[in-house]
């Protein structure tokens, strides 16, 4: 059954980002959560414990391996919302970490990340390439949610072409900060972007922390070397290319992966 309605994939294609509504289940969320709050060593009801930073950095939280997380990544809907943006069902699941992002107070203020992107800006024409954050419990707009400049990808090309020589696009954007619209959504809900979408986090304004998992899929190379994800989720080592023994590795446990999981990691092909 399709995630996307023809009002949905219109929406896509004008404002480059979508919300995929309850893409898992409750349970799955607050599973989630706890583990992200069991990492930080964190207390959900404990606003004073909530700020000390060792071992969050920044608003991001450096949890990779957890089952919990790996039950979202493989969970059937989230991969079908993403076969339907990349149009094949044969994808890999990126090592996405986890954000707790809790509420200012008179000594702490948000850090960022404000608007920015992180694709390269030197590799034009824009291509597709997306990213996605899923909400593990109700966020508000105005609770630290993500953050975009809607349509900003049909454009990105002209921007670009029309800033001074000496001029910083990753600087300059920082000026567009009244533009970016927050998204916000219930516990379950999905927003995929697309990459080349300014985007970001916001200050939190409300009682409760933002909790967060960032997903993201892309196709699977044909004949691409799956040993290093595979380790890495054996070994339970950091994502985004670190792939080094922390917390998770000492601690934890390999998650199980379901069929779709095995094809997700690399584990089994999906060109077999």
């Amino acid at each position: 059954m399709s995630v996307f309605d023809a009002e949905a994939l219109e929406f896509w294609e004008e404002n480059g980002y979508v919300v995929v509504p309850e893409a898992v289940p409750f349970e799955n969320c607050r599973a989630a959560e706890q583990a992200v709050w069991d990492f930080l060593e964190m207390d959900r009801e404990d606003p004073d414990s909530w700020y000390p930073d060792p071992p969050r950095r920044s608003i991001m939280v450096e949890i990779y391996q957890h089952q919990a997380l790996w039950d979202n990544r493989q969970y059937p809907r989230v991969h079908q919302a993403f076969s339907e943006i990349w149009e094949t069902e044969k994808l890999w699941v990126s090592f996405d970490r986890a954000s707790m992002n809790p509420p200012e107070r008179p000594n702490y203020a948000f850090t960022g990340p404000f608007l920015h992107w992180d694709m390269s800006l030197d590799d034009m024409p824009v291509r597709l390439k997306v990213q996605g954050v899923l909400y593990l419990a109700d966020t508000p707009g105005n609770q630290g949610a993500f953050t975009c400049i809607p349509g900003f990808h049909r454009k990105l090309e002209n921007w670009l072409s029309d800033l001074p020589d000496d001029a910083n696009p990753r600087e300059v954007v920082r000026d567009y900060q009244a533009e970016a619209v927050p998204v916000a959504g219930k516990a379950g809900d999905l927003v995929i972007w697309h990459s080349a979408l300014p985007h970001g986090s916001s200050p939190n304004s409300a009682e409760r922390p933002r909790m967060a998992q960032y997903i993201t899929m892309s196709p699977a190379p044909e004949n691409g070397n799956a040993e290093s994800r595979i380790e890495g989720w054996r070994e339970r080592l950091t994502g985004l290319g670190r792939e080094t023994k922390e917390k998770e590795h000492y601690q934890g446990k390999t998650a199980e992966l379901t069929s779709l999981g095995e094809k997700l990691l690399g584990l089994e092909s999906w060109h077999a």
